[in-house]
């Protein structure tokens, strides 16, 4: 596909959509979002990891899926996700939020609440935990690997300050950190380069203020793994109210190598701002990624999105605050954000949001902003209807089940690169699923959303793949494939070591959060974290096929498996195509190609082929076809086989 630039006017790009009235911002928890957390407790510790065992993996269309454990806890993060996936070799160790309180609600304690974790030696992985790591309660983990090579992580306290956990054989022990707790440090966020490690979080309390920046960010570095601090939790450099009138949790990505760190910060309604040292965090440059328009502007305030002074609120394209930076061996970073478009019309603070989203990319090698997926381009269009269903209660008020903090219906990307091939960026994120919604249909009681609402879009986890650095992607590729489930809060590691794409999910059966939706908890229904590792060669191969965001298998309710409905004996290419199109079945079928032909997007019959006896490849020709959307059906021994292609 080719690369549609991300212009300094954002405004300028046109989508027909619908917005969607939101409540006012919370003023505790960060700029236009409902977010309702609390923290309490922590101490030192000593723990050990439970006894292994092996479990099947999850049956899959792409890749193995396993079911790494569960939680009654379902809010992983506040906008942007913390790395929670660190692979070294062949060896997988997965990080989550975990509780086990049974029949909660959105005010409930969570007294148990901590980090949930399991990991892959090599030949299997470990039992799935029946509690956190920690004996009290502490928040949102951050994993890395320190200089010493030993698995860790940061979270925040009791106390409202961090504390670091190192594992050390199968035994993790937990120590308060020295970082300055005087502005209440949470929600850390962490990234380390040999024996440097750097820290950005965020005050408890929103009146804080770095930099003029209310609720601002706060940093720390350490040239010893965090046992003392060069810098201990200061004001961010270089950000400050001009483009922040406020900061936000988790609102926030870090990325480091060799003696360069970046910094990425922004939410609704401010700048997207990088800053980045290439002297272990001693002197800074700042870039402005993505601007908004109004300087120091307050979401929660009485204020209008007029920009252009004409008395008329304009809507705006802005990130919704939750973005994923990785940086690369010459310390050049790449970002992955998602594009919202919001309005606040003034005297109240309320605003308005639209069923747009799109997918951002940058690097700083290119120096530019490229869009690379768009929740209404017409290959999501998976039921052929000419439209994307984007649902009838598509909201973020109490009750209604089916948004996350960040509001994109493209959302939660966590961008790698690849160890093998320094050219390679991947990019996986959680996006909603074309017609993919909640129904009262008489069978499936939960399909309805406990708010028995119709209309909710479930999600499903999408990768993309760049081979060149950005220039060009593949269509987005639905990994996980599963019709009414809902897969979110999506974490990669940093790098991909070996074949394989390693993508951590929390996934259940109904859209939105307990957390954040006021969901009625089932204690049938606990959210479980899937870890699906995806050979990097099949992505690429899927992702060839503009087909490859659709496709669905239902999962069984009640099951523990994920069931493969989708065939793909039949591979099709050129797609797009101008003049012939190839059509082949997989080396390894003893199938037979029966007949093929082409239907336009009514169901009319344009053009159709009947083949010998045991073809396994034919080529049709569709130059004479007008320009547009096309269905391929290979008739095969087997049954029929659907594809979709794009006649230029």
């Amino acid at each position: 596909m080719s690369r549609i630039l991300l212009l300094v006017a954002i405004a300028c790009i046109s989508i027909s959509s619908k917005a969607q009235q939101q409540v006012p911002p919370n003023h505790q928890q960060g700029v236009g979002k409902v977010k309702k957390i609390s923290d309490v407790g922590t101490t030192t510790n000593t723990f050990n990891l439970a006894s292994k065992k092996t479990r099947s993996a999850f049956p899959s269309l792409i890749g193995t899926k396993e079911n790494t454990g569960s939680t009654t806890y379902d809010l992983q993060t506040n906008g942007a996700m913390q790395r929670r996936v660190l692979q070294q070799g062949n060896k997988v160790s997965c990080f989550w939020t975990i509780s086990k309180e049974t029949f909660v609600n959105a005010t409930s304690a969570y007294s148990d609440r901590g980090t949930g974790y399991a990991n892959y030696d090599g030949s299997s992985w470990s039992a799935a935990p029946s509690a956190a790591l920690e004996s009290v309660r502490t928040g949102f983990s951050s994993a890395f690997v320190d200089g010493n090579g030993i698995e860790s992580y940061v979270c925040h306290n009791s106390t409202n300050g961090l504390i670091m956990n190192k594992k050390n054989g199968a035994t993790w022990t937990s120590t308060p950190m020295t970082t300055n707790t005087s502005n209440g440090p949470i929600w850390a966020h962490c990234a380390a380069a040999g024996n440097w490690l750097y820290i950005i979080a965020s005050p408890l309390d929103s009146n804080t203020h770095a930099n003029g920046v209310r609720n601002g960010y706060f940093f720390a570095r350490s040239d010893n793994n965090g046992s003392t601090w060069v810098d201990n939790m200061i004001p961010l450099p270089l950000v400050d109210s001009v483009g922040h009138y406020r900061g936000g949790g988790n609102s926030y990505a870090i990325s480091a190598y060799g003696n360069h760190v970046a910094v990425l910060v922004g939410d609704m309604g401010t700048d997207l701002t990088l800053i980045q040292s290439n002297d272990n965090g001693a002197n800074w440059t700042k870039k402005i990624i993505v601007d908004w328009p109004l300087d120091n502007f307050n979401f929660a305030g009485t204020n209008s999105t007029d920009h252009t002074g004409d008395g008329v609120a304009d809507s705006i394209y802005c990130n919704d605050g939750s973005q994923s930076m990785v940086m690369d061996t010459s310390g050049n970073v790449h970002i992955a954000f998602p594009v919202v478009r919001v309005y606040k019309p003034g005297g109240s603070a309320g605003y308005n949001f639209f069923y747009t989203t799109s997918l951002g990319y940058y690097n700083s090698v290119a120096d530019s902003v490229a869009l690379i997926d768009n929740i209404f381009r017409i290959y999501r269009d998976c039921n052929l209807d000419g439209t994307f269903s984007v649902g009838d209660n598509y909201a973020v008020s109490a009750g209604s089940d089916a948004i996350y903090n960040s509001i994109g219906l493209i959302t939660q990307p966590s961008i790698s690169l690849n160890k093998n091939n320094n050219q390679q960026v991947v990019i996986s994120y959680t996006a909603i699923m074309d017609a993919d919604t909640t129904e009262d249909d008489g069978m499936h009681q939960y399909w309805n959303g406990s708010s028995a609402l119709t209309g909710q879009n479930f999600r499903d986890v999408f990768v993309m793949v760049s081979n060149n650095l950005g220039n060009s992607w593949t269509y987005p590729v639905n990994i996980t494939k599963t019709a009414h489930f809902e897969e979110a809060f999506v974490s990669t590691p940093e790098w991909i070591e070996g074949n394989d794409l390693c993508v951590l999910y929390q996934a259940d059966i109904e859209p939105g959060t307990v957390m954040q939706n006021d969901d009625i908890y089932d204690n049938y229904l606990e959210n479980i974290l899937i870890l699906q590792k995806v050979a990097m060669a099949d992505i690429l191969t899927a992702g060839a096929d503009s087909l490859a965001p659709c496709g669905q298998g239902e999962l069984p309710l009640g099951t523990a498996h994920v069931l493969n409905a989708i065939s793909h004996d039949v591979t099709m290419y050129p797609n797009p195509t101008q003049h012939e199109l190839t059509i082949a079945l997989a080396p390894s079928n003893s199938n037979s190609l029966k007949s093929i032909q082409v239907l336009d997007i009514t169901g009319k019959l344009c053009v159709q082929q009947s083949l010998s006896n045991n073809s396994t490849k034919a080529t049709l020709n569709v130059s004479s076809l007008p320009t547009g959307i096309y269905i391929l059906e290979a008739i095969t021994e087997k049954g029929v086989e659907r594809k979709q292609f794009v006649k230029e």
